[in-house]
C-alpha cells in the first residue's frame, strides 16, 4: 500500500521508493544525452523534443544537475524566453525541481515583465528573463551581459527557433563569451517545412548537437509517445465552411499578412461558425482553447459564447497583465466548471495546459512553428505526476480517423497534418495516465475554400 511519502511495500523487508521529480525512461534518455553533449568541448546543443513531451520539466533536471556541479558561490544558470508566460512558467517549474534535486540553498531571480531588478548584483542561484527586458537593460548599462556571463555556469533559451533572430543572437552570444553550457529548447528546430538559411544557421550556433527523443523502431519520436500512450492520439473529421472573404496566398516563406487575418477575423460567419463549435465543444469538454485569426474576432467570439452562460476569457497582446495571469491560472486549474480561452498571438508556443480537451485552430497559417504549437496543446500529458510509470498499462484501442486534405496549395510550406488553408477544430483526448483517462470525441476539422 502506497502511503504519503511515496513508499510502497513489497514485503516485509523490501520497499519501493518514488521521487519527487521523476522522469519517464525517454525523458532519462533525453537527459543523459544533454549532459553528455554540454560536457563536450564546444559545451551546446539544442534538445528537439515534440510539443508535450516535457521540455520544460528535462530542462530544469539539465539546469539543477550544472548549477549542483558547479557548487561555488558564482555559479548562475540564466533562461532566456521570449514571453511573460513562459518566463513564469520556467521560474515556477525551477523552484520545484529545485526543491527535490538541489543540494543547496540558491537564490531565484526573476526578470521579466513587472518583475525588475539589478542585474550587477546578481552572482549566484537561477536568473530567468525576458529576453526584451534583457536586451532593455543591456541597451541602458552594455556592460551588463559581461557581468552575467563572468558568473554564468549555464544558459538555456527557452523556444530556440528565435535565438538567431538578430538580437536575440547578441544576447546569447555576450552571455555565452565565457564559454558556459548553451542548451536550447524547441519543438520546431526548424522555422519552416522547407530548410532554410535560417535553419542552417540554427544549426550552427549549438554546434550541429541535436538530442532528441530515441523512437525505438517507430517512425519518429511523436509516433513513439503515441504508440506508448504518453501524448494523444486524436482523430479528425472534415466539417465544410465556405468562407465569403477571398485573401491573397503568401509567397513562399511568408505567413498571412495581418491585415488579411483581421479581414477573416470581421467575417459574421465566421465568428458564428466559432462561436457555435466552441459551445458544443463545452458541453462535452471542460476546457477549450481558440486561436482566432484577429483580436477582434477573440473579443467578439468570447462575448457572444459567454452571453451563453459559459464561462470564457480572452487573451490578446492587449489584455492587461493581471488579466491575463488571472485568465491562465483559472484555465490551468481543476474547476470543474467548462471554460473556454479565447487567444490571439499570446499562447502559440510553449504553452502548458495538459487539461485541454479541445483546440479550435480558426485561424489559416504557413508557420510551422506556430501550427505545430497551436496544434498539440490539447495533447499534451501533465508531467507533474509523482508516478510516472516506464510502460504505462495499455488499455482499449481508439479508432484514429485522418481527414482527406486536398493536396498541398503552391506554396508548398505546410507539409504535415494541417493544409494551409484549413480552419481547423481539434478535439483531443488525454491517454497518457491510464487513471487519467477519460473518453472524449473526435477531433473535428474544417475545410475552407478562400
Amino acid at each position: 500500500m502506497r502511503n504519503v511519502r511515496g513508499i510502497v511495500a513489497l514485503d516485509s523487508n523490501s520497499f519501493t521508493v518514488t521521487p519527487k521529480y521523476q522522469l519517464y525512461g525517454y525523458q532519462r534518455q533525453v537527459l543523459s544525452d544533454i549532459l553528455k553533449a554540454l560536457s563536450t568541448s564546444e559545451r551546446r546543443a539544442i534538445a528537439h523534443l515534440p510539443t508535450g513531451a516535457g521540455k520544460t520539466r528535462l530542462a530544469c533536471h539539465a539546469a539543477c544537475n550544472l548549477l549542483n556541479d558547479a557548487d561555488r558561490s558564482e555559479s548562475l544558470v540564466i533562461w532566456l524566453a521570449s514571453t511573460e508566460e513562459l518566463c513564469e512558467q520556467a521560474a515556477d517549474e525551477l523552484v520545484t525541481a529545485w526543491t527535490h534535486l538541489g543540494l543547496r540553498e540558491t537564490p531565484m531571480h526573476r526578470h521579466w515583465g513587472d518583475h525588475s531588478l539589478n542585474l550587477r548584483n546578481i552572482q549566484s542561484g537561477f536568473l530567468v528573463t525576458g529576453l526584451a527586458k534583457l536586451r532593455s537593460a543591456a541597451s541602458s548599462d552594455p556592460p551588463v551581459l559581461a557581468n552575467l556571463a563572468a558568473v554564468a555556469t549555464a544558459v538555456v533559451f527557452d523556444e530556440a527557433h528565435q535565438a538567431i533572430a538578430a538580437t536575440y543572437r547578441y544576447i546569447t552570444e555576450q552571455l555565452c563569451s565565457t564559454r558556459p553550457a548553451l542548451l536550447g529548447l524547441t519543438a520546431t528546430p526548424g522555422r519552416k517545412a522547407e530548410p532554410t538559411v535560417e535553419d542552417h544557421e540554427l544549426a550552427a550556433m549549438f554546434c550541429r548537437k541535436k538530442v532528441t527523443i530515441d523512437p525505438h523502431g517507430h517512425s519518429s519520436p511523436i509516433a513513439f509517445l503515441v504508440a506508448n500512450r504518453y501524448l494523444a492520439d486524436a482523430r479528425f473529421v472534415p466539417i465544410s465552411f465556405e468562407s465569403p472573404e477571398q485573401i491573397r496566398e503568401p509567397p513562399p516563406g511568408v505567413d498571412y499578412a495581418t491585415p488579411d487575418l483581421r479581414r477573416l477575423g470581421r467575417q459574421d460567419s465566421r465568428v458564428t461558425k466559432i462561436c457555435q463549435l466552441a459551445t458544443k465543444a463545452a458541453t462535452r469538454h471542460r476546457r477549450t482553447i481558440v486561436f482566432c485569426p484577429s483580436v477582434e474576432s477573440a473579443v467578439r467570439s468570447a462575448g457572444i459564447v459567454g452571453s451563453a452562460g459559459l464561462s470564457t476569457h480572452v487573451i490578446t497582446s492587449d489584455t492587461p497583465k493581471d488579466h491575463r495571469r488571472g485568465a491562465i491560472a483559472a484555465f490551468r486549474g481543476s474547476s470543474p466548471e467548462p471554460m473556454v480561452l479565447f487567444n490571439y498571438g499570446v499562447l502559440t508556443a510553449g504553452f502548458d495546459a495538459p487539461q485541454t480537451r479541445c483546440v479550435i485552430i480558426a485561424r489559416p497559417t504557413t508557420s510551422l512553428v506556430l501550427c505545430r504549437y497551436q496544434h498539440p496543446v490539447g495533447s499534451r500529458e501533465a508531467h507533474r505526476q509523482r508516478e510516472i510509470p516506464d510502460n504505462p498499462r495499455a488499455h482499449q484501442s481508439r479508432e484514429v480517423r485522418r481527414s482527406q486534405h486536398p493536396s498541398p496549395t503552391s506554396t508548398g510550406n505546410l507539409r504535415f497534418d494541417l493544409e494551409t488553408k484549413l480552419l481547423t477544430v481539434l478535439l483531443a483526448y488525454e491517454v497518457g495516465v491510464p487513471s487519467r483517462v477519460d473518453s472524449h470525441d473526435a477531433v473535428i476539422q474544417s475545410q475552407e475554400h478562400m
